[in-house]
């Protein structure tokens, strides 16, 4: 079987991966126009969080993952375990966190007058606190493209103009193309960008993740500490600008006065690839000399790439295997 994947952020090397294990002869080569450097992939913490319920099976098939790689593999994959809490003037919407993860993350617990007193800068209404993974972006995707070569995957760096041109030559085309997904795909679907800009800090005496009304919040990397978070749909610029760093630094010097002198490292802006839903699903191609291929979509994750990718790498090889009759032989 010869394969195709579109992308090399954490969904395209995930996906890659995952195939590779159920497939160890298929023959697999990832593409990418980008340097992995210039990818949303590159920038992320990568807290493991989400916020849609359908979302939850992908997620706890990812956080399976991260166990056994924080287990197993530890520091090198870019994996290590982190708690922290998010506050809220909204209950219902730290309800709906629990109903969808906190059975799966570690340490659910709703903190009481005294430990929001006690831990919390001008405490909000409610807080949550858990223990979850988080997954580095600039480690985490490095380690599974370097899993990928051990097994013989190759990468190209290559723009795939014409998704036919390459169908021609394999049996099966991953497209994991993030924001250009639906260019990639060429039937119309639109994928929105929303800009994201995050500011690295160096405040190595803050050891916990920390939200507020989920759009404020830092997160350890091994490190520096992420400091965030402007998201503008639409916007399409990657440059940081001194409104972004005004913004950033106003929000979070309210609930964090101790990060007010804080040395900054560096500053990333990107764009996540948001759909009203993930597209993930297959389509049988056929060309006009009657050459078939499989095209499996798998893009859109927005800002939960991270937290999803296992999950929805796994959905592929269901996918692959419900509409190419293959065997874990092939």
């Amino acid at each position: 079987m010869r394969v195709a994947v579109i992308g090399e952020g954490v969904i395209g090397c995930s996906s890659a991966l995952a195939i590779k294990r159920r497939f160890p002869s298929a023959e697999i080569v990832v593409y990418s126009d980008l340097p992995f450097q210039e990818s949303c992939s590159f920038g992320p913490a990568g807290l493991f969080r989400v916020d849609k319920l359908c979302y939850r099976d992908f997620a706890k098939a990812t956080f399976d993952h991260f166990a056994v790689l924080h287990k197993s593999v530890g520091p090198a994959s870019g994996v290590k375990l982190l708690s922290g809490y998010i506050q809220s003037e909204d209950k219902e919407k730290l309800e709906a966190q629990e109903e969808i993860y906190g059975d799966i993350v570690y340490n659910f617990k709703w903190l009481n007058e005294r430990e929001k007193m006690g831990l919390l800068v001008n405490p909000k209404n409610e807080c949550i606190h858990f223990t979850s993974y988080a997954s580095e972006g600039n480690i985490y995707v490095p380690y599974l493209k370097n899993e990928l070569l051990k097994v013989g995957v190759a990468f190209r760096r290559q723009r795939i103009e014409d998704i036919d041109d390459l169908g021609r030559h394999v049996d099966v085309i991953v497209n994991c193309a993030g924001l250009n997904g639906g260019i990639v795909a060429g039937d119309g679907d639109i994928v929105t960008p929303i800009r994201g800009v995050a500011i690295e800090v160096e405040t190595p005496w803050h050891k916990h993740f920390f939200y507020e009304n989920f759009c404020n919040f830092t997160i350890p990397k091994a490190n520096s500490v992420v400091l965030g978070s402007v998201k503008q749909i639409g916007r399409t610029d990657t440059i940081v600008t001194d409104e972004d760093r005004k913004e950033i630094w106003e929000n979070y010097l309210r609930i964090q006065p101790t990060f007010k002198d804080a040395k900054v490292l560096r500053e990333w802006c990107h764009l996540r690839p948001e759909r009203k839903e993930i597209r993930l699903e297959c389509i049988e191609k056929k060309l006009a000399d009657g050459k078939k291929y499989l095209l499996v979509h798998n893009y859109g994750h927005g800002a939960n790439g991270f937290t999803l990718h296992m999950g929805c790498a796994l959905k592929v090889i269901d996918l692959i295997e419900k509409n190419t009759h293959c065997s874990s032989k092939l």
